[in-house]
Order: C-alpha cells, then structure tokens, then sequence
C-alpha cells in the first residue's frame, strides 16, 4: 500500500459548526511551538521515519534544515509530501510560520527566523554550520517554544544550536546513534549535555508530541503549584549538592522542574518528589537543569568589542603601574566565556604604546563542580569555528583531533575554582566583572544582595559586564552605566558598604531547621518526690528570680522577690515586672531587657544599690534570654534573676536616704541617655527603611504606569483583533454559505445523473452514497460506517472488495460489466478518492445502467451474423472494404480464390491483399475515384492470377454501401470470372462487348 493509502490526510474540521444555531468564526491554532530539524540530506530514512510516526494536531510548525548541495533544486520537500499529510513547502523569503506546517530550506541558503517570520541569509554568514545558524536564531526568537531536534548526520553542525535552545529553556530531542547512518551529529548534541530524550526517529515524533502537547500545569498555573512541595525538591538538592536555590525566581524553577518531569513521564509535583527520594541520580540531572551550564565562546562579538574599547580607558589610568588586572567571571559554566575574556585582555595588552598593566589574572567560577573540571581541560569541539575568528583560533588554540585545545598562555592567566556567589567571600580589588545570563534567574532581593557583593569587590571606576537579558535597574546608585545596549557598567567612587554576609548567608545558607513537632505535653505529679527536692532547692539556694515576655509581664515567679518587687498602689491585676520595681530600679531593667531583646545574649546590671529595713546591700540584676518548653508557644521570654551581696563602707547612719536619691537619679540619667541613643538610631534605621520602601513605592508605580500603558495598548491591540474577527467572521459566513450552496449543488447533481454511486474509505468503510446505489446494494443510512465486507452485494461473479483493494493498491481505475441476479448489466468503475491535496482518501465505485448498450449489441451481433450469411449464400468472390481501402469482411467464395483464411485477410490492403492477383495499380486508382466520386465501378475487366487456376478474365464491379443517415460507410466489390464468356464468344466470332463495354476497357 502506498504512503498515500497508509496516511490519509488529516480531516478537516467544517467551520459551520455552531452553538445554538449561531454562526461563530473557527479560531486558528495557535502555534505551539517551531521545531527545527537538522540532519544530512542524504539519511532521507531518519527524517521519514519522523514524520511517518507523527501524531495528528499539536499546531506545531516544523523547519527542516539539511545540508543540501548549493546548487540545484532540491527533491527534499517532494519527498517529505509522501510521509506526512501536513503540507510541505519550500522557505521563501518573509514567510511567516504558521501552525501545521512543514518548511524546508532551499539549497544555497541559510534559513534564520526573526518575529515568527523565515528568512533566507547568505550561505557564507553561517560559515557551513547553518543548522547551528537557524537553532541559534530559533532560540533567540522562540525562546521557550524552540525545540531542536538532530537526526542522522555527518560533523558536528547542530552542537551548538542546542545549547543555545536549552540555555533559553526549550527542549532538545536527537536521534539515538544506534539507529542512525550517520551517528556523528546526534553524538555531538548527546555530548553537550542538554538533550532531553535520546530515542529513534520513529518514537522522536510522538515523544515530541506528548512533551509539547501535555497540559504544563506547573507553568500555566503556578499558583496551583504547592509551595511546601517545591522547598522539599530544593532541600533534597541541598541536601546532596550542597548549593541552595530557593532564591531563584519561581517561574524559573517550576519550567526547570517541568523539563525534568516531562522527561520522567511525571504530572504533579508530589510524585516528582517521590521519585527524587527514590532515584537520587535524578537529583543530580536537576540540579545540573537548574544550574543551566549553556555558554560559548565570545556571546554578542559586538558586546566584547564595546568592552575592549572601555577597559582601554579604564586600565590605562595612572597609579596602576606594577599591578595586575584583574577579573572576575562568575557562573563561568565550562569555560568559554572566562577564555574569551582572557583573549581579549592579552590583546589590549599587546596593543602598540599600552600603558596599563601587562599582567593579567582572571578568576573563573562556577558552583557545578563537572563544569569547572571540564573547563580547567580547555578543549572544545570544532563548532567553535563559529564564535571565533580564524586569526583567534590560528593564535590561541592548537588544533587537536578531537577539536581545539585552548593554548597555555591562555589557559595559565585563569584560576577556576567552585565557588558560591552568594555565601562565599567574593574576590576584592576587581578591575572587571563578567556576570552574564545569571542575575536573570534570581529574584528582586537575591539580584540586589548579589550586586552589593559585586560592588564591593570591584575597584572604585572598575566595570561590570552583564549579559543581554540582565540590568542593574534604574533606582540602582552604585553602578552608572557606560552602554546600556551592551549591559556595560562602572561601578561609582567612594568606599565600598559593609559586606552583606549575614543576608546572603540567611538566604542561601544550609538549611533551616525544620519546625519540631508538637509533642503532647508530660503529665505533671504535684505529690512526686523529685519535682518537691527540686523546689525546695531551688526555694533554698537559687536566687529569686522572675520570667518575663518581651512586654515585662510576668509569666513565672520563684523564690522570694518582696525585697525588689512590690504591689504599687492603684488599681490591681497588675504583673507587670517593671510596674513592681522597688526605688526606681525600673529605669536599669528596662534597659536591660531591651538590650537583652535586641543583642540576643545575657546583661548584668552589677552594683545597683538597695535597702530593706536599714540594711543596706549591693543587688546585681541579671537578664538572659530563654527558650520556652516544648509544646508552648514560641516567643521571647526572659529569666531576671535577683542576686543580692553586702554593702561594704556604707552603714545605716550614712544618710542612706540621700545616697539612695544620688544614686537613683544617675541611673535615670543613664537610662535616659540610653534611651535617647536608641531612639536616635532607631530614628535613623525607620529613616532608611522608609526610604527604601519610597523607592520601592516610586519602583511599583512607575511599573504600574507601564502596566497601565501596556494594558492600553493592549485595548486598542484587542480593539483591532476585534475588527479583524468581526472581518473574518462575516469572510468565513460568505463561505460558509458558497459551502452550503456547493454542497447542495453536488447533491442535486449527483442524484440527477442517475449514476449509482458509493464513496468507501481506506478502511474500506461506506462514508456516503447515492439513492440509485439500491439497484445493486441494498443500503440504509444507518449502514454508514460499516465495512463493505459486512454488506451483501448483488452482482454475479464479481469479487467486489478485491477489486476495490486493488485499486487502493494500485490507485489505477478499474473497469468492468457487471450484472444484477435480475439480469440488469451495469458499468462498474472503481477509482482512487483524491483530495485538494492531492491524497488519498479512500475509493469511489460508479455503477452505470447499461441494458440499453446491450441490448444493442446484441442486435449488432444477431446483423453481423445475418450479413455474413447473406455474403457467404453469393457464390461470385465478394468483399466489403472501406475508404482506406482495406479489407473489412468477404465471403468464402473470396477467400477459396485467394487461398488464405479471414484471420489473415481482414484489415488488409486490397492492393497487399492481391499483390499478385490483382492488377495493383490500375484496379486501386478505379476503386480511389470509386472512393472520391461515389461513382460505382461496372463492367471493368482484369486478369486474374487465381492460385491453382491460372491466369482468367474477371469482371470487377464495386459500388458504396449508404448508412442510415445517407452517408456512405463501407464499400462493396464482386468479381466475377468471365474467362469461359470470352472463350465462347471467341469460337462463334463475335465480340464480347459485356454490356455494350469493351473487354479491352480495362487494359
């Protein structure tokens, strides 16, 4: 069965279907995603096998990029139209991509996509590597819905395209080597690392389908995403790399998450978390997603040109003589990017009349510790010809078999090292720090601690390069930008602020403790031995103390404290420790406890003077924080506890009231000096907060100016789509209405014709038929649907399904007469049902009423056979020929004079017929004119050579047979042997004048 029978085109959904009997315009599909094919044109196996495989529907649109010769036209989307019913057309310049649909480039090009539209480049721009050139503009301008996927072929053309689409989170499928003829290129895009599913062309179709077409719960609707489920997927990668991302933006971990789901076949977080518990290799595979290790040598040329252009001013200011520049790359991944920043460095410092530093010191890092191994080895595929320049590669590269290995001057101006960004101490007295494509995965607060930590390690005037996609913000006063278009900034003058390792440390350091769980609280035996000892210890020898909240009330009172606390007049309920202080003892504990709440450790107010009774004593108060019990609410709770001691040179008769009052009014006054420091910065600390959140305000409303912009936009975009509908709309009801109209048209036709007709399917199922089809198959509506084998059909001798599949086998017509058991004759036709499209569909089986053509010949049969009677009943030779002068029929008497049979006879030239009988060319110029001038030929004489007769006198006449209508038909010719005439006539002395004819007329 040939690909058209196999693969039936895709039905088409009719655009009358209403709701309500409303006529609603059919929205198209919108594009899910553009898939770029690479592979060599030769391995046609792989990419039909594809596409054979593809499921139906997904509004995917496919670009087929093969390394096609440059000249001549390519067979390739000829070829692709026999395994796939999407229709396939050849790139041409500005043609948009439209779902469901199949583009391949043309030879001597190279394809490239920009704003959903195909362009044509010239072929020398991709440098030979255009599948590399199409998958890198593919990810830059499809993002998320690029998928790459490489069948068989030869090099490594495609290795880097991958990269690209992966470092902008779309999927990446190839061929498995095994199956390929080609195995190179999918085993170079299997060694970068980034391929998702490595399977067979066959099983890459449906694969690519369900990965593309699965409902993406986790990026359609982050809200109904679990958060606790999402920290314990990020612990256990804490728990096993060490490295914690749960400061990454959320929207980034859930499509890093959904990537490695999709790969397990996975639907709901829960039982990706379970399977992480069970498959700790799986562990590794995310976070090696989540660190998204995707660079390449020089990204964005012009950028690095702008950079060398700027570190030129920057490095050649005075004072610098004798130092090293230095940099930082952070998120090096596996190097290019630190070796592209080394190159340019030791080219600005070979530059004629430098006069900056020579030596150069890059730090690369990078927390992934595979990639900083690989990157510390310095060598790279030959892709690499791509990114850099041949006078680059012939300097600082030695050509390997393998690829290109990064020379030693290169390799031995950088230190790669893992490092933690955000938690391990940063490298300080920077001149440049490249920090590309990474900030953009963090959040708002992350990206400002980071940027902090950059701007203390960077030299006051030093620059600071970021990717494409990344800015410092506008509210941001420590950097000032120097070119904005390429993410170029200088860090501002003055001293760097204070290092924010506690935040960073808090953010992103190890894991917090998880809460305890609750446990149910020990039954208490106020008669126990034990819990009385330990009162009365505590009653005998600990010192009086009291247990406070935050706010000084008292939660717990041991021992005797009368001699601090005390009752004050008023209204009572009151227990409060500060409201109970004995001789202004309140100013120092309120001191106390606050230094206490804000310092987290234990104060001691030694030497505070007290009297009870006229004995005076020294008190010294200690204030410690406290953990509460398990099993009770969390909260600050302090422990004051009293300790009393002699007083030594002060006696009862030394005015203790006066001293008292001394002393009780300098430590208000300390107190009160306290208090206003602290207030004073606490003052200042509201200040810079309530600045900060002006800024943030300021931020948030100039964002909501630009959502208020953007939302107007949005409503006169959403006002113009509107017209256009209500446009399409009545377009598609004017079509709507041709349809009905056409439709209507065949079906009146088709009934009209009176031709019985049936439309079956490629399953051979009855899709439709005509009234008339009951004069050979009894069909009701109810038997659409069903095989035709299922269906008695009324004709004798014929095998009517096997004619049927062989059409289908063959897509040649079938003809044949058939006949009802009522003895009805029709005109069976059986052929192939093509579409617009030109595909096949199925079969469609005409039958013709036929009686009336039968009935004919039979009467054509019953006059032949009364005509040749007639002829054979005539003893004189005689023959029936036509214009042509060709014999058409004769009798025996004919044939026996000339000896050969009909067989030989009929069709003949009467002029080859007697080529030696027969006076050739006098005889055929008579019967020419006979022809020309409707003049019967009489009374004409020849000789004739009969075989076993001899030579004798015949007689030839010939006249025209009319027609029905008048005109003339065939001819007919006697001959007639008058030899014993003449003889006769000869002997008696008379002339034979025949009638009133001479005999030598004819000579």
């Amino acid at each position: 069965m040939s690909d058209d029978q196999r693969h039936p085109p895709r039905p088409v959904q009719s655009s009358s279907s209403t709701s309500g009997g409303s006529e609603v315009a059919p929205t198209p599909p919108q594009l899910s995603a553009v898939v770029g094919i690479g592979g060599s044109a030769g391995a046609l196996d792989g990419y039909e096998r594809f596409f054979l495989g593809l499921p139906l529907g997904g509004a995917l649109a496919f670009v087929v990029v093969a390394h096609l010769s440059p000249n001549g036209e390519s067979l390739m989307p000829d070829l692709l139209r026999r395994c796939t019913s999407l229709p396939v057309v050849e790139i041409e310049e500005g043609m948009r991509v439209e779902p469901d649909h199949v583009y391949v480039a043309p030879g001597g090009f190279s394809p490239a996509i920009m704003n959903g539209t195909l362009l044509l480049r010239d072929l020398e721009t991709a440098q030979g590597r255009t599948i590399d050139a199409f998958l890198s503009s593919l990810a830059a301008d499809q993002g998320k819905r690029a998928v790459a996927v490489i069948l068989s072929g030869m090099g490594d053309d495609g290795q880097q395209g991958v990269r690209a689409v992966s470092e902008n989170l779309g999927l990446v499928l190839a061929q498995d080597p095994a199956s390929a003829d080609y195995p190179a290129m999918p085993t170079n895009a299997i060694a970068t690392g980034v391929v998702l599913e490595v399977l067979p062309p066959a099983e890459l179709a449906p694969r690519l389908h369900e990965l593309v077409t699965r409902t993406r719960l986790l990026q359609s609707d982050p809200g109904a995403v679990s958060t606790a489920d999402l920290q314990k997927i990020l612990h256990l990668v804490r728990e096993r790399s060490g490295q914690d991302f749960s400061r990454y933006k959320v929207a980034t971990l859930l499509r890093r998450v959904d990537r490695r789901m999709q790969g397990q076949r996975l639907v709901t977080l829960p039982q990706y978390l379970q399977y992480l518990k069970r498959h700790p290799d799986e562990i590794d595979a995310l976070f090696d997603d989540l660190t998204i290790n995707v660079t390449s040598f020089f990204r964005d040329p012009e950028a690095f040109e702008h950079l060398k252009n700027h570190l030129r001013d920057s490095l050649t200011r005075p004072g610098r003589e004798g130092e090293a520049i230095r940099a930082w790359v952070v998120g090096c991944a596996s190097g290019e990017e630190a070796y592209s920043l080394a190159i340019v460095l030791h080219e600005l410092t070979q530059e004629p009349g430098w006069a900056g530093p020579t030596a150069v010191q890059v730090f690369a890092t990078d927390i992934d510790p595979r990639s900083i191994e690989k990157a510390r080895l310095g060598l790279y595929p030959r892709s690499i010809k791509q990114n850099v320049t041949p006078e680059r590669l012939k300097q600082y590269f030695t050509e390997t078999g393998d690829g290109y290995q990064i020379s030693n001057l290169i390799r031995d101006m950088i230190v790669f090292a893992r490092h933690n960004t955000f938690g391990d101490p940063p490298f300080t007295a920077l001149d440049l720090l490249c920090c590309r494509n990474m900030l953009i995965y963090l959040n708002s607060e992350l990206q400002k601690r980071v940027l902090s930590v950059f701007h203390y390690a960077l030299r006051p005037g030093a620059l600071l390069f970021l990717g494409a996609s990344e800015t410092i913000g506008p509210s941001d006063e420590k950097f000032e930008a120097v070119e904005s278009r390429w993410r170029i900034y200088r860090r501002g003058p003055g001293a760097a602020g204070a290092l924010p390792v506690e935040a960073l440390l808090s953010g992103v350091g190890s894991p917090r403790p998880l809460t305890p769980p609750v446990r149910e609280g020990r039954p208490v035996y106020a008669n126990a031995l034990p819990q009385h000892v330990q009162r009365l210890l505590l009653a005998t020898y600990a010192p009086a103390a009291v247990v406070v909240n935050a706010q000084g009330d008292i939660l717990y009172v041991n021992g005797r404290t009368s001699r601090y606390l005390e009752l004050p007049s008023g209204m009572g309920g009151i227990s409060n420790v500060l409201d109970m202080s004995r001789d202004g003892l309140r100013f120092e504990l309120s001191t106390a406890m606050r230094r206490v709440l804000q310092e987290r450790r234990a104060v001691t107010l030694r030497d505070v003077g007290h009297g009870d009774a006229g004995a005076p004593f020294i008190l010294d108060v200690t204030v410690q924080p406290i953990h509460p019990p398990e099993g009770q609410a969390d909260g600050d709770t302090l422990l004051i506890a009293f300790q009393e001691r002699p007083a030594e040179g002060i006696t009862a008769q030394a005015a203790p009231e006066q001293v008292d009052q001394v002393q009780a009014l300098t430590r208000e006054l300390h107190h009160l000096r306290e208090t206003l420091q602290m207030t004073s910065e606490e003052h200042i600390i509201s200040t810079e907060e309530l600045r900060s959140t002006n800024e943030e305000y300021q931020t948030t409303i100039e964002e909501l100016k630009s959502t208020n912009e953007e939302l107007l936009t949005s409503k006169e975009e959403l006002q113009s789509l509107n017209e256009e509908l209500i446009t399409t709309n009545a377009e598609h009801r004017g079509i709507i209405q041709n349809l009905t109209q056409a439709q209507g048209d065949m079906k009146n036709l088709l009934e009209s014709a009176g031709i019985a007709t049936l439309f079956l399917g490629n399953d051979l199922r009855i899709k439709r038929f005509t009234p008339q089809i009951d004069m050979v198959i009894n069909l009701l509506q109810t038997d659409i649907g069903r095989h035709i084998g299922d269906i008695n059909v009324r004709l004798r001798d014929v095998d009517f399904g096997g004619h049927v599949a062989q059409v289908l086998e063959t897509l040649l017509p079938f003809e044949a007469q058939v006949q009802t058991p009522e003895g009805h004759w029709h005109l069976m036709r059986v052929t192939p049902y093509r579409t617009s499209d030109n595909f096949i569909d199925g079969a469609v089986v005409t039958f013709t009423n036929i009686d009336a053509v039968k009935s004919l010949e039979a009467r054509l049969d019953h006059s032949e056979l009364y005509s040749e009677a007639l002829l054979n009943a005539v003893l004189i030779p005689t023959l029936v020929f036509d214009d042509d002068l060709r014999l058409v029929t004769a009798n025996r008497a004919l044939y026996s004079l000339l000896q050969v049979s009909p067989e030989q006879a009929r069709g003949q030239r009467l002029a080859d017929l007697g080529r030696r009988q027969l006076d050739l060319w006098e005889l055929r110029e008579r019967l020419m004119d006979m022809v020309l001038t409707d003049t019967p030929l009489t009374q004409y004489v020849i000789d004739l050579n009969a075989p076993g007769v001899g030579m004798q006198k015949t007689k030839v006449e010939a006249w025209p047979v009319l027609g029905l209508d008048g005109t003339r038909a065939l001819h007919l010719l006697m001959l007639e042997d008058i030899t014993a005439v003449m003889q006769r006539a000869a002997q008696a002395g008379e002339t034979f004048t025949g009638d009133a004819e001479d005999p030598l007329q004819g000579e």
